[in-house]
Order: structure tokens, then sequence, then C-alpha cells
């Protein structure tokens, strides 16, 4: 597996970190064009809101650290997942045990915790379950990657908007419009694993002035043989698990608008083979299955009251269902199932007392109607058995205020108050100084919370977990400093430094007298980082990007390194054009070693990408060929608990060839 530090891996790569930065600071400026003026570019597009502050605004303005991923980018790198896009973007990383993808932020990624501590929203909904609170990241998120125009991901606390699980970051997907779509398109790919897939995008004009776009995909990845030496016996196929590797997933999401109405709605759903032995399941077994389903439909209404003033409400109704498949050897398979549905309402006024101040306030609501799940056998014995409803009541509200042309201050509140849990109060500041037109600084300080799942809080599989219906909500406290600074022309810089604070830390970890996994409220966690991006524009159409993360997240009591937490991240990317009509782009990702639950140490890796892509050909025909991890680097991320292996392998190299049509 490993070759180890960081430092020693980064030789048959570096020549590409040296490619990108070397270009990106030569272009700087010899480009006749400059990069899209990044402190300028508007959070949002026109029938969205921001996800920094729920209505449109400049990154230069936004109240957070915010970074944009665009459909070029998209189609450029050839990203594939929302987790391979995200594992881009500085301060995040993600793993997979070939069951979920996880996201991790500023050196926080419990091995348990489904990512929910960072909200997924899609168009401003969010799309977090109910059951684990869980962002889907990987292929359980059915959205078609071509539909999306633009991701914003706002770092640090968003409770103050958002309440529950904006603990790290808030994603949220913007997807195209009908007149960016303008038309029919359809896309056919296959790869490496036995990978196939197909999928569709169609935006128009439906008469009356109204607009849709529809969306859809479907993958099936046949997977591949793995070995593990954990399970190295006879009785286990000599650790073999052998076509248990596969993953099938499709989804669909369409929208309307219509004036000053809008309607979305999505679904989706994904099953997969479990090929490690997870759960204490038998080994090699068919019948190690995940399935998830997700779904929702949002109405919205956004009128203006006067130049001045606006107002937005909408409605929507939310369902999630799940169940994991668990087979012994000697009893029979075991089921954890989950269903749940809810709805709510939301109204936000937005009100310009001046030109200098703006309000933002709003009060939604939420009922959480069915929140079951149930732990059974195939035989028909149920085990445990539950159902935990509850209302979300919550009142929000901002402030940003401009005494001078360069100067914004903005201080926001947001109560949360549940009928089954604490209440909360999340609080957040922001001063931005621009002492140049290029130049923005920002001091940034939030609080947030998450409430203890129903997951967490009350599952409990014979033989491996325990319930915990005693769990209290974990809140954090985030400091930061941003430096945004737009260098001559093509070029912009970033930097950040940050600290937190998490109390009550919600972990599984082992309860001494069971033997059994526990989710319990540990002690507290503190962290301090630094992050730095470049992004340069390349002539008319190339562009580059460089950045690099420390992170320090430590247990308050102990001192000890958190599990799966990445002490360096590098990032590097270039996208050019190469002769008509191909186009070219190579990205570089190098971490250092993360920690395990079994107190062992993976190794450091760097991987590197590169896609292939054509401009539209003959007849609206495009095509690209994706090879990922190029020098087929052995590398491994964390397991969890519920796994024998310290670490789980990924893939190694592997291709993607994909065609598409427009019509």
């Amino acid at each position: 597996m490993g070759r180890g530090t960081l430092a020693t891996q980064l030789g048959p790569a570096c020549w590409v970190l040296a490619w990108v930065a070397t270009i990106c600071a030569a272009c700087a400026d010899a480009s006749a064009q400059s990069l899209e003026d990044l402190l300028d570019t508007t959070v949002g597009p026109p029938s969205s809101s921001s996800a920094a502050s729920k209505y449109k605004q400049t990154l230069g303005e936004a109240p957070a650290s915010v970074t944009i991923l665009t459909s070029a980018d998209i189609a450029q790198y050839g990203w594939r997942t929302l987790s391979e896009a995200l594992q881009t973007v500085r301060g995040l990383y993600v793993r997979d045990d070939r069951n979920y993808s996880y996201l991790g932020a500023r050196g926080h990624g419990r091995l348990t915790n489904s990512s929910n501590r960072v909200l997924l929203l899609i168009n401003g909904h969010i799309n977090n379950d109910d059951f684990y609170n869980g962002a889907g990241v990987g292929t359980t998120q059915g959205l078609n990657l071509d539909a999306i125009e633009r991701i914003e991901v706002v770092r640090g606390p968003g409770s103050a908007l958002y309440g529950t699980g904006a603990v790290f970051a808030v994603i949220d997907i913007i997807t195209k419009d009908a007149n960016s779509i303008d038309g029919l398109r359809f896309a056919a790919e296959g790869g490496s694993f036995g990978r196939k897939g197909l999928s569709g995008l169609y935006g128009g004009s439906v008469g009356g002035g109204a607009e849709l776009t529809l969306s859809g995909r479907w993958s099936d990845i046949g997977g591949q043989d793995l070995y593990y030496a954990e399970y190295d016996d006879p009785s286990t196929n000599a650790g073999v698990a052998e076509g248990r590797d596969w993953d099938r997933s499709r989804g669909f999401h369409a929208s309307l608008r219509a004036g000053e109405f809008s309607a979305q709605a999505m679904l989706s759903s994904r099953k997969t083979g479990r090929p490690t032995g997870a759960y204490l399941a038998a080994f090699n077994d068919p019948a190690a299955t995940t399935l998830d389903d997700r779904g929702f439909l949002e109405l919205r209404y956004t009128p203006r009251l006067s130049a001045r003033a606006g107002v937005m409400a909408r409605g929507y109704v939310d369902y999630f269902h799940h169940q994991t498949a668990i087979p012994y050897d000697e009893l029979p398979t075991g089921f954890v199932e989950n269903d749940s549905g809810w709805s709510g309402a939301e109204i936000q006024f937005l009100w310009d007392p001046r030109e200098y101040n703006r309000f933002v306030v709003g009060v939604e609501a939420q009922r959480h109607f069915t929140i079951d799940f149930a732990v059974f056998d195939e035989v028909g014995t149920r085990y445990i058995e539950g159902a935990f409803p509850f209302t979300l009541l919550s009142a929000y509200a901002q402030n940003t205020y401009q005494p001078l042309d360069n100067l914004s201050l903005t201080a926001g509140v947001r109560a949360d108050s549940y009928s089954a849990d604490d209440d909360s109060v999340s609080p957040r500041v922001a001063v931005i100084y621009k002492p140049f037109t290029s130049t923005a600084m920002k001091l940034l300080y939030g609080e947030a919370f998450r409430v203890a799942t129903r997951f967490e809080r009350h599952l409990d599989v014979p033989g491996f977990l325990m319930a915990n219906p005693l769990l209290r909500r974990e809140s954090i406290r985030t400091a930061e400093a941003v430096w945004e600074q737009r260098i001559g022309h093509g070029l912009v810089g970033i930097l950040s430094t940050y600290r937190y604070e998490m109390r009550d830390l919600i972990d599984a970890t082992i309860d001494p007298t069971h033997g059994l996994a526990i989710f319990q409220n540990i002690s507290a966690v503190t962290a301090g980082g630094v992050e730095a991006k470049l992004r340069s524009k390349l002539g008319d159409r190339g562009a580059g990007y460089a950045s690099y993360a420390y992170q320090k997240a430590e247990d308050a009591e102990s001192g000890l390194r958190l599990t799966n937490s990445p002490a360096h991240l590098g990032r590097a990317g270039i996208a050019v054009p190469v002769v008509s009509p191909l186009f070219a782009a190579v990205e570089l990702i190098a971490e250092s070693g993360r920690r395990t639950v079994q107190d062992t140490e993976t190794d450091a890796f760097v991987l590197v990408n590169v896609n292939v892509s054509t401009t539209e050909l003959f007849g609206g025909a495009r095509a690209a060929l994706l090879v990922r991890n190029v020098l087929d680097e052995a590398y491994a991320y964390p397991g969890g608990f519920e796994h024998r292996q310290p670490a789980i392998l990924q893939n190694g190299r592997e291709f993607v060839i994909s065609v598409e049509h427009r019509f």
C-alpha cells in the first residue's frame, strides 16, 4: 500500500503541480482578458437566492468564505458524482467505504456521521434526509451533473439561517434554467468495472411564458472482485468478495418557472452491494445490500412588493426510505428499515429601508409526520420498532448595514423550537472591509448546532449497536478571517484562517460494559487551520487553480488528533484547449494520512486525473475520455466501527468514455 509521507508521494506527480503553478503565475499578466471577477461574481442566479444570505449578492459581499464550481468546471474535469466535484474544494475531503461516500470539512469527518454536519441544498431546498440527516454526495445523489449551473460552497456555521446540521458548510446546487439548456440532450457512458449509464436533459418553453427543465440519469456499475486480508480464511472465500461491489442508481429532476411562480420536484433511488462484511454480516453474501430512496416537491412564490421590498413563500413535502440488509452465517438475514415523511412552509421578507441597509426576516414551520424505523429478520421476527414524529418552528432575522462605501456589517440570528428536543438560538456576525476595489477582507463569527438524529438516539442493532435516547445536541463556535485579492488581470487569491470549538460532540464509541457501539456526547473538540487558493484564467477559455489547506483537529481532553482527519490537503488543476476540437484537463489531489478507529494510520497519497473532451462536433455530438487515478496509486480511506478492516482500499486506475448528442 504505502510509500510513506505526503512528501515522498509527490514525486511522480509534482510536475503537474509545478506546471499548474507556473502557468497560473505566468498568465496573471499575460492574459488579455481577466478572470471572471470573483469578488464581484453574483452568488445565485436571478431566480434563486444565495446560500450565504438567502438572497443574491456578490462573493465580495457574502458574509462567508464561498467557493463556486461552475458548469464549465464540471464538463472540463469530467466529474461524475458530487463527491468528485467537492473533493477539489479547499478544506473539503471525502471518504468512501464501498457503501456510501462521505464528506469531511476542516479536519472533521467522523466515521459514522453520514455527512450530517453539512447541509446540501438543491435550488435552496434542503436535501438531507430525515433519519440520518445525511447529505448524499455519491451515487445516492440522483441529480444529473450536466443539469447543474453552479455549486455554491459556503463555509462555516450556517445555523443562523438554516438551523440544525449547518455546522461546517452549506452547499447549494443551482440547476440550469431552460434558456441555458435550450433543447434536448442525450448522453451515454461506459467504462471500467462494468460501468454503463444513460442521461438526458431538456429545457424549453411550454407556452404562456412558462419554462420547463427536465433531467434524468441511470447508472449501473458492476464493480470488481475485492480481497480483504482480514477475511482470508477458507470459510470466507479466502477473503475475496466476488461480485459484491455493484452499484445501481437512477434519478429525475424537474423544474417549472412562470413569472413569480416556480416549482421543482426530484426523485432518486440507489441500491448497492456491500463487499466489506460490515455490520458483522456474513462475508461474500449477496444479500448484503443497502437501498436509499429520496424525493421532494416544492412550490415557490417570489413577488416584488415594491422597489425596496420583496417576499418569498414556499411550501414543500419530502420523503425518504432506507433499508440495510445484513445476512448472518447462523441466523436469518436481518433488516434495518426507515420510512420518513415531512412537510413544511417558509415565508421570508426582504426589505431595504435605505440603499445601505437590508433586512431579511423569515419564519418556517415543519411537521415530521412519519419517522418510522424497525429492525426485523426475514422470518418476520421484529426486534425493535418505533415512530418519532416531531414539529419544528423557526424564526430568523439578518441585517446588513453599510456605514461606508467600503465597509459592511452583518448580524443575524435564528431560533429553533423543537417539540422533541431542546430549543436553540444561533447567532452570527460579519465585518467586511474593502480597502481597494480589488481587495475584500472579512472577519466572521458564527455558532451552529446539530440535534441528535433518530438513528443516533434510537437505533438498536442486536450484537452491534446500542440505542442512547439521552443524547444532547452538539454545538460549535467558529471564528474566521478571510482575505480575498484580485491580482492583476486574471489571477485571484484567497487566504483564510479559522478556529473552532465543538462541545458535546456526538460520536460512536465502544461501550466498555457490553462491547457494543453506542453514540455518546464525548469531550470537546478544538481545531484550527489555514486555507489558501489561487485561481487563474488562461487565455480565452482555459483556467487553472491550486489550493492548500492545513487543518489540525484534536480531542480537547486527550489531545489526540481526530480520526479521519488529514492534516494536509493539496489540490491543483488546469483545463485548456489543445488542438481543435480537443480540450484537456488535469487535476491533482494530494492528502496526508488519516488516523483510523483502530489507531493505525493510512498512507499519504497523490491522485492524478485526466479528462480529454471535445467541443461540439458534427450534428451536435460531443465526446469525452476520463481517466481517474492515472498513476494507479494504491490508497485507502479509514473504515468505521462496523468494519474489521482498519482501512478500505479504493479504486486503482479507471476510465470512463462518454458521448452526448444535442437535438
